[in-house]
């Protein structure tokens, strides 16, 4: 069974409460920052589960980046347990409406610090794996339709916000249905395994991500890109799924094979994320009509 590495984030302006800390939560792994500039730049780099902050120190302040931690959809879920040497009922009812999950006072007893890091760093993992598990497709193990949706909307924002493109590829098996009344339901799906993992070990680029859109539709993200890219990424795809040479004696290739929609907004005005979608079906209906196992394009 894979070992999960769960990370803790130190963030405390005094040296030697950092080594402390750090000694006791041995053999945990801990990262450390010294005030809430640094903790918020170790955030950007690693992946934390868990934050233990002090509140009241020179540079960016513990309530300052829990505000800032909780209003980003990207680390809003980290948990914050405020760790201060001033026992206040007031900075502890603010700490805990912004968002903290507990409030320890030094000086604190071993014991009890690192049952309570332990307890929350086990509620965390039980959270990403139902988080993982609502994000993936049950047979392929892809991310999932609800997972596009909302990673189509936070791209094509951050596409305007940055200036980027962001580019969109569909792609669908041609003749599926007739794989399936032929061939059966069990076979269908292990063809869509068999050709999920080929998409998957096809990428290229660390930040495309592909789903399963439904059904035998699939779909691909690509963040800060061109025609000339996307294009590439979806002959390669298509060519991967060809080379299977999964029989289809019920359709004109013979093999299984997919038809690829592409689509590409360069000029953002008055068009969204929806355009984007709407165009690469659009495409991949074109690729359709034109005999499948082929690519379809279009930049807006």
């Amino acid at each position: 069974m894979q070992v999960v590495e769960q990370k803790i984030l130190i963030v405390e302006d005094e040296p030697v409460s950092r080594q402390v800390l750090q000694h006791l939560l041995k053999p945990l792994t801990s990262i450390m920052a010294k005030n809430g500039i640094e903790a918020l730049d170790a955030i950007g780099r690693e992946e934390i589960d868990l934050i233990l902050l002090d509140i009241h120190m020179p540079i960016m302040g513990g309530f300052e980046v829990i505000e800032r931690l909780k209003n980003d959809d990207k680390t809003k879920d980290i948990p914050i347990i405020v760790i201060t040497v001033n026992h206040s009922t007031e900075d502890e009812i603010r700490a805990l409406d912004l968002g903290a999950v507990d409030f320890i006072t030094k000086p604190f007893n071993s014991v009890i610090l690192q049952k309570r890091v332990r307890n929350q760093l086990r509620l965390k993992l039980k959270s990403d794996l139902l988080e993982k598990h609502a994000s993936l497709d049950g047979l392929t193990n892809l991310l999932n339709r609800r997972m596009f949706d909302s990673d189509l909307e936070s791209k094509w924002a951050e596409g305007r916000r940055l200036g980027v493109n962001v580019g969109l590829i569909i792609f669908d098996i041609d003749h599926f249905k007739q794989f399936n009344d032929n061939y059966g339901h069990s076979a269908g799906d292990e063809a869509l395994v068999r050709v999920s993992r080929a998409l998957m070990s096809a990428l290229q680029r660390q930040s495309d991500r592909v789903y399963r859109y439904g059904g035998e539709e699939f779909t691909l993200i690509q963040f800060d890109t061109d025609m000339k890219q996307l294009k590439q990424t979806a002959e390669l795809l298509r060519h991967c799924i060809y080379d299977l040479a999964i029989v289809h004696d019920y359709s004109p290739h013979k093999k299984v094979s997919i038809s690829v929609g592409v689509a590409l907004i360069e000029s953002t005005e008055g068009q969204s994320e929806l355009s984007l979608l709407q165009a690469a079906d659009k495409e991949l209906y074109k690729a359709k009509e034109e005999g499948r196992n082929r690519v379809s394009t279009i930049t807006i």
